[in-house]
């Protein structure tokens, strides 16, 4: 019995020590608001952000510049955020945004 206590304290000990470990680290951080990005804070240069309000647009911070491109999907087109480009109107799906 005290080597299943044992053991169940050791686990319950690696399991808090490295708890920020085992959480899985998403592609890119989301931004507080779906909105013009922060390029202050923005690390990867060639992601593309969606514009929760129209579809076809999208920003993205070029090195930098303080302030985000907008940039417009070719005609018939929709930007969607988790493939990084623009699709054709009969590809696109509402995919939930997401915040923090």
């Amino acid at each position: 019995m005290k080597g299943i206590s044992v053991i169940g304290c050791f686990v319950l000990l690696i399991s808090v020590a490295s708890g920020h470990k085992l959480q899985l680290q998403a592609r890119y951080e989301p931004q507080e608001i779906y909105a013009e990005p922060n390029c202050a804070v923005v690390t990867d240069h060639t992601r593309m952000f969606r514009d929760i309000s129209d579809p076809t647009h999208y920003w993205i911070c070029a090195e930098g510049k303080e302030k985000a491109d907008y940039i417009q999907c070719p005609p018939d087109e929709a930007f969607m955020e988790h493939l990084q480009r623009c699709v054709k109107w009969s590809e696109w799906k509402w995919v939930e945004p997401y915040t923090k």
